[in-house]
């Protein structure tokens, strides 16, 4: 092959490549607030995934810090950055990220079952996690109701429902109305928290009715947990009879065999509960859940 072909070859790669970057650059370049939001209100799961990573990546690309710094952090801090460098576009946003969370709790919590047509390769998990963590850093009232509708996923969004405490209380108790067992635990666990940080009497007798209701509940896990909360109370040993009487009666078993022996060559896990509290209410032990 002679230079002046090779030669040819080269420059026609290059020109190639150049296309191929400008067409890249092109679609960066057309890709807007208001096309990616429209993204996002799809029915679509994995239509408003993309649309949720190219929002991030636009905020990424809009950012006044370096590259370096701005490309370590996590959706959640990147966004309100950008949010507050860009107030004109910032309330849209938050809306939308808050309606988006709305939607997605939905098939996450609600019916447990995401979409079928969302795609294989996509990571919904993760997804799921880093939308929670940026509706939670957006510091808005309105954000509440969808991290409600998330508590059942721990951390993230019980940490933000928190921070607005008494504002969330009323959402928080009327999920002790739903019919998973894992909401009603998370509702008991989130009153407790929102009660007991309140200081005030009136907040500590209905901590304390929302165990009592609790321990009647139909789900073990309920009771379970409601059994746990009753070991950091200061006045724990008034449900000494209540604990000794479940310790004894609570139905549900499970396989295997309680490692303290109570429950002879079976489980009872509620019973199992209440003899370490007892144990530790007898004990002096300090809060344990």
């Amino acid at each position: 092959m002679s230079k002046r072909t090779m030669l040819s070859i080269v420059l026609m790669a290059l020109v190639a490549i150049g296309h191929a970057y400008g067409q890249l650059q092109a679609t960066t370049s057309t890709t807007s607030v208001p096309d990616i939001l429209e993204r996002m209100s799809s029915s679509d799961l994995h239509t408003q995934k993309v649309a949720f990573d190219d929002l991030v990546e636009y905020a990424r690309s809009h950012s006044t810090e370096s590259p370096q710094v701005v490309g370590a952090e996590l959706p959640g801090e990147v966004l309100p950055k950008f949010l507050s460098q860009h107030p004109e576009e910032a309330d849209e946003i938050k809306v939308e990220l808050i309606a988006l969370l709305t939607e997605e709790n939905r098939y996450f919590i609600e019916t447990k079952n995401p979409p079928a047509d969302a795609h294989q390769e996509d990571d919904i998990s993760e997804h799921y996690a880093e939308l929670i963590d940026s509706v939670a850093s957006l510091n808005d009232e309105r954000a509440i109701p969808a991290l409600v509708g998330a508590m059942t996923t721990g951390g993230m969004a019980q940490n933000a429902i928190l921070k607005y405490g008494d504002k969330a209380l009323s959402l928080v108790l009327m999920q002790f109305k739903s019919p998973d067992n894992l909401t009603r635990v998370s509702a008991l666990n989130m009153a407790s928290a929102i009660l007991s940080t309140k200081g005030d009497r009136a907040s500590h007798d209905q901590m304390i009715a929302l165990i009592q209701t609790s321990l009647k509940d139909p789900a073990a896990v309920v009771r379970g947990h409601a059994v746990r909360e009753i070991t950091c109370l200061d006045e724990r040993s008034t449900f000494i009879p209540e604990l000794q009487q479940i310790a004894k009666t609570d139905p549900d078993k499970l396989p295997g065999k309680a490692d303290d022996g109570g429950d002879g060559d079976e489980f009872y896990p509620v019973r199992y509960d209440a003899r370490r509290v007892l144990r530790d209410i007898q004990n002096n032990t300090g809060c344990n859940r």
